[in-house]
């Protein structure tokens, strides 16, 4: 299993105030940042070249409608194999392996993630069609076998939530907050 390493520094109040800001919308200006946290503009600008180099930032993104650039959205669990072995190095074959490949078959990898429960991994990915993701998930059953149990493929039908962000395109609201 891969270990995190400890964050060094302590996030303080005014980084969670700058960063609840950010995740509402990151295209806003320092100025905006500053009049919605109290901040002034030097405080938050430093703050945020402090969390980008502490790499609590990571990058900014928009938030896109795939199903729009006609693509779906799919969920990978995966449940590794409890096989004695030096688990890290199999996690990092096996995960590399499994995205490496994923451009045989135009899928585009979002959001890996180590879980504790019945499933060890999460992996979502995009592809155009179900077919294509059926296939893909065969392949990895058949290829990685020795280092997976279990696989079951998901797929989502519409984004409730992104990032945080509800779906401009829900039409009732009320029925999924």
């Amino acid at each position: 299993m891969i270990k995190m390493p400890k964050s060094k520094k302590e996030i303080t109040n005014n980084d969670r105030k700058i960063l609840e800001t950010l995740m509402g919308n990151a295209r806003q200006s320092l100025i905006e940042i500053s009049e919605k946290t109290g901040l002034s503009r030097q405080t938050v600008q430093k703050t945020l070249l402090k969390l980008e180099k502490d790499h609590v930032i990571w990058g900014y993104q928009p938030i896109v409608d795939e199903q729009k650039k006609g693509l779906t959205e799919f969920l990978i669990l995966i449940k590794r194999s409890a096989k004695p072995a030096d688990e890290k190095l199999i996690d990092k074959i096996i995960l590399k392996k499994i995205e490496e490949t994923a451009s045989q078959f135009g899928i585009k990898y979002g959001t890996t993630l180590y879980t504790n429960g019945i499933y060890d991994i999460i992996m979502s990915f995009l592809a155009s069609d179900i077919k294509i993701a059926k296939r893909y998930t065969e392949l990895i059953k058949t290829n990685y076998h020795d280092g997976v149990v279990d696989i079951q493929l998901l797929q989502s039908l519409f984004p409730i939530r992104k990032q945080g962000i509800l779906n401009p395109n829900l039409i009732n609201l009320k029925q999924f907050v």
